[in-house]
């Protein structure tokens, strides 16, 4: 796949082009855009998405695709960040520009980018890890914004140092609310959460009127000390989560019964409950609200032994 005028600068001849189109060797998609016929869809929407990703890049103007960047939920999915999702898999084309008339359908004009806003990925410009985080707000709400920041700073993207400098640069720039409001309600030293999932059950136990758990926290117990996912010190309340790799063999799910079970019978005699969450708890209904009825009982027993 290539755009009609990076071939014609390469030195290929515009009756060249006519004439391979004509004999079927390439394709017009569009005014500008060429591509291989057999370069179709393979009924993978990741891959589908993808194509349609270059394609929108390759289709710009040539002034315009010198400014264009891919961004906002394309931008996300691009650096794996969490959180978006839709329906069959794959988020939307977003392609912003910065010159030009006000594009239509996948493009989107925006004021001209920083020199660290744009970085290249997968063969593609797209904007930084911390452009992105703040162009999500036009277009995700503060739940899925959350789970984005938090795979973000867990995979060491960027800090939260980088983001409240970036976010004192620019004060017109539409959607950076909802991340100015996480990043001002983040105490000071608090760790990102270690999946998708733990992201979910922070998100579940607010939902649930719950003051915030303490992250990776150590409980010491006469059988020694577990680190747990998540805990409430004060009513003695431990909770770990299964991701979506966990048992991913019969050696590794034997391997984490045994480790369970050793966990359950040491916190239990230190006078700790253990609940254990799966990613499908957590993000599905109706099993998300049974997680925090659950959650909250447990929580009813707890405070009742503090009395």
């Amino acid at each position: 796949m290539a755009a009609t005028d990076q071939l014609v600068a390469a030195g290929v001849a515009r009756p060249l082009l006519d004439r391979a189109v004509a004999d079927g060797f390439l394709e017009r998609r569009g005014p500008r855009l060429l591509v291989d016929p057999r370069w179709s869809s393979g009924g993978d929407n990741k891959a589908d998405w993808k194509r349609q990703l270059f394609m929108a890049f390759y289709g710009c103007a040539p002034r315009q695709r010198a400014t264009a960047a891919v961004f906002r939920r394309s931008a996300a999915c691009l650096w794996g960040l969490d959180g978006i999702t839709t329906p069959n898999g794959s988020p939307p084309v977003e392609i912003a520009v910065s010159m030009g008339r006000r594009p239509a359908g996948k493009l989107f004009l925006v004021r001209p980018f920083g020199l660290d806003e744009r970085s290249e990925l997968e063969g593609l410009p797209v904007t930084s890890v911390t452009r992105t985080l703040m162009d999500l707000g036009q277009v995700a709400g503060k739940d899925v914004l959350e789970r984005a920041l938090e795979s973000a700073l867990r995979r060491h993207y960027v800090t939260v140092g980088d983001l409240s400098t970036a976010l004192g640069q620019v004060h017109r720039l539409p959607g950076t609310n909802a991340l100015r409001s996480l990043i001002a309600d983040r105490p000071a030293g608090l760790p990102p959460t270690e999946s998708d999932a733990e992201t979910l059950f922070v998100q579940l136990a607010r939902r649930a009127g719950l003051p915030p758990p303490r992250r990776q926290f150590c409980v010491r117990t006469a059988e020694g000390t577990f680190r747990t996912d998540f805990a409430w010190p004060l009513v003695r309340i431990a909770v770990e989560i299964d991701g979506a790799a966990t048992h991913a063999s019969a050696r590794a799910l034997t391997r984490d019964l045994r480790r369970q079970n050793a966990v359950v019978v040491a916190l239990a005699a230190a006078g700790w409950i253990l609940l254990r969450f799966t990613w499908y708890d957590l993000a599905t209904e109706p099993y998300a609200g049974q997680s925090a009825a659950k959650l909250l009982e447990a929580w009813s027993i707890g405070l009742a032994r503090t009395r």
